[in-house]
């Protein structure tokens, strides 16, 4: 067997130097996190990796739903493991760029029935990126909503705490999904139940990270002031 020669491989790229390289145990990441898909790690600049966790219990009375996104970059899941569920442990889905989004259990309101996912998406080089999230009757699945929204990453790493395109826009969608004129289809007239603004927990996770701006802005500002 001819030995390859190691000087002519591919090899990964060595961090940027404002990127300090990071690691995260995404288990207990995911056990205090306030929403699904939370970055796991704060880069989310032009051609970074964004690993984003969930964490899906069942339990009595639990609904996620269901609705579509679609996205101009690629995601991949992988899952991290599973109970009462048809991903198993180990598995890894290259997802279309429009896909169906619920919560994988095979019973919602089975209280043994978890999962931990982990989706990550590639931030687009340069340009714009785009993403929707999509609302569909449970009736005749005519389409309800299409909430599309500018996710373009900024250019450069920071040291600041921002709000996640994704997570914002898909609180807005929730939002919207969840008005007397959007559960009523115009198709045939049924009106669909409410979309589950906790199970996901994207409001709260906006509401989070304002007030963590604010206090950093506060800090910063005593931290400015001159003492007397």
């Amino acid at each position: 067997m001819s030995i390859p020669d190691l000087s002519t491989t591919r090899r990964i790229a060595p961090p940027e130097p404002d990127v300090e390289p990071l690691k995260v145990n995404v288990y207990e990441q995911m056990a205090k996190a306030a929403s699904q898909l939370a970055p796991l790690f704060p880069y989310d600049h032009a051609g970074a990796i964004v690993p984003c966790g969930n964490v899906l219990v069942g339990g009595p009375g639990q609904s996620y739903g269901q609705f579509f996104h679609w996205n101009t970059v690629s995601e991949v899941v992988v899952c991290y493991g599973s109970r009462h569920s048809p991903l198993a442990p180990g598995q890894i889905i290259a997802t279309q760029n429009l896909h169906g989004v619920n919560s994988r259990l095979s019973d919602e309101t089975d209280s043994d029935a978890a999962a931990v996912l982990v989706v990550t998406q590639h931030q687009a080089e340069k340009g714009d990126q785009t993403e929707a999230m999509i609302a569909k009757c449970t009736g005749c699945h005519a389409e309800l909503l299409r909430h599309e929204y500018d996710a373009s990453p900024p250019s450069a790493p920071h040291n600041d705490v921002r709000q996640f395109p994704t997570t914002v826009g898909s609180a807005r969608f929730a939002e919207l999904r969840n008005t007397d004129e959007v559960r009523t289809c115009r198709e045939c007239g049924l009106v669909n139940d409410p979309f589950s603004v906790v199970t996901w927990g994207w409001a709260r996770q906006v509401a989070q990270t304002t007030a963590v701006q604010a206090a950093q802005s506060a800090l910063r500002q005593a931290a400015s002031v001159p003492s007397t």
